[in-house]
């Protein structure tokens, strides 16, 4: 009957939508873990408490995903754009909801490999080494957190729900308020002028 075929697509679409959640999350656990042994230095360098934070903003990242991911198989469907929209529409925001995610993977990962390569560690809780000023960090303070944030939101446009740029809120706001003030605070002290000059060149985020 036409209700079963429907609730079948539906099933489908949530399964579909799952698996993509977890894909990128478990992606993102292995290359992180995977490029930090052997390279990460954070088992040499320095320990400094000051820049020490509640909770990793890796951890936070990764539970947002997983979350999304359980409410929109479990929970209500909450769509960004309705039904009623043309399939091109829907098609088109779909494809920009994957690319934002997969960019912001990839800038992410860069960002972290930029650190790694000039031998600072990335981890909280040590004492950076460099100050990192060019590559993806020209355009951005803070690139790896703009690439997971782009990730989330470009994974709620892939699937056409809202949970996912919903969950990111306290996300953003527990890097906005707590993480980011603590990184800057020590890099401050760290470097002094260099990073004030650094500071009025490059915006915290993207604007």
């Amino acid at each position: 009957s036409q209700p079963q075929r429907q609730h079948g697509k539906q099933g489908l679409v949530f399964s579909s939508s799952g698996v993509a959640y977890l894909s990128i999350a478990s992606c993102h656990w292995r290359r992180f873990l995977r490029r930090g042994f052997g390279m990460d230095l954070t088992c040499w360098a320095p320990k400094d408490k000051s820049v020490s934070v509640p909770v990793p903003p890796l951890t936070c990242f990764l539970s947002c995903i997983v979350a999304a991911a359980g409410l929109r198989l479990w929970g209500r469907r909450i769509p960004i754009l309705p039904d009623t929209v043309q399939r091109l529409i829907v098609v088109t925001a779909r494809v920009a909801g994957a690319s934002a995610a997969g960019v912001g993977i990839w800038h992410s990962l860069a960002a972290r490999d930029h650190c790694l390569a000039r031998f600072t560690p990335v981890s909280h809780g040590h004492e950076v080494q460099k100050m990192m000023t060019d590559g993806p960090f020209a355009s951005s303070r803070n690139p790896m957190y703009v690439g997971m944030v782009s990730t989330i939101w470009g994974l709620g446009l892939l699937d056409n729900t809202w949970w996912a740029p919903v969950l990111s809120l306290p996300f953003l706001a527990y890097l906005e308020f707590i993480v980011i003030p603590v990184e800057e605070a020590h890099l401050s002290r760290r470097f002094g002028f260099s990073w004030e000059e650094y500071c009025r060149k490059t915006p915290r985020w993207v604007f």
